[in-house]
């Protein structure tokens, strides 16, 4: 449904080493307390069948559970001048992370490679990663004032044409680059 006043763009977040050691230590974490209480129902000898197959399938509903958090999407949206971005869980859910920021409103919507010394800003109370990862060439910085954070700083995947329609609602804070991979 893009159009001149809907684009959606959507990215999934890398997977890195980090995510693999998150992933093995939710793993490990839902299934030690399975290893624990059977160890010392064993010990006992009593109702071990009775225990040990309700914990099974607690602990496989909890690794499937958990495992989502380390599946991540994010998802672009520029709805009539505003932008907002979501988290996608494994496809399963969903999380609004930022929810109609108006572009028109937003100080700086510059490429992330050259503008990272924005960061450092002492007016920005805080920074948002909503990236597939930093490496990515395709990466923009967004500054702009949220009604509970204050002035915070959003680093995020873009496409050519979303980079476009935020240049058309802010064309005097906006810069748009020329060479998109995507």
């Amino acid at each position: 449904m893009d159009g001149p006043n809907h684009v959606e763009f959507t990215m999934k977040k890398k997977e890195d080493a980090g995510i693999r050691l998150l992933r093995f230590g939710i793993f490990m974490a839902c299934i030690m307390p399975f290893l624990i209480v059977t160890t010392i129902v064993m010990m006992r000898f009593t109702q071990f069948i009775v225990v040990t197959a309700p914990l099974i399938i607690l602990t496989i509903v909890m690794c499937i559970y958990t495992r989502r958090f380390t599946r991540i999407e994010y998802e672009y949206v520029i709805q009539s001048g505003e932008f907002s971005i979501s988290a996608i869980y494994d496809n399963l859910s969903r999380r609004d992370l930022i929810k109609n920021a108006k572009i028109s409103e937003m100080q700086k919507i510059v490429p992330y490679k050259t503008n990272e010394k924005l960061l450092e800003a002492q007016d920005i109370t805080k920074v948002f990663y909503y990236c597939s990862d930093l490496e990515h060439p395709d990466l923009y910085l967004a500054v702009f004032d949220d009604e509970k954070k204050g002035r915070i700083a959003v680093v995020f995947n873009v496409n050519r044409k979303l980079a476009q329609v935020m240049k058309f609602y802010n064309s005097l804070n906006t810069i748009v680059k020329n060479d998109f991979q995507y």
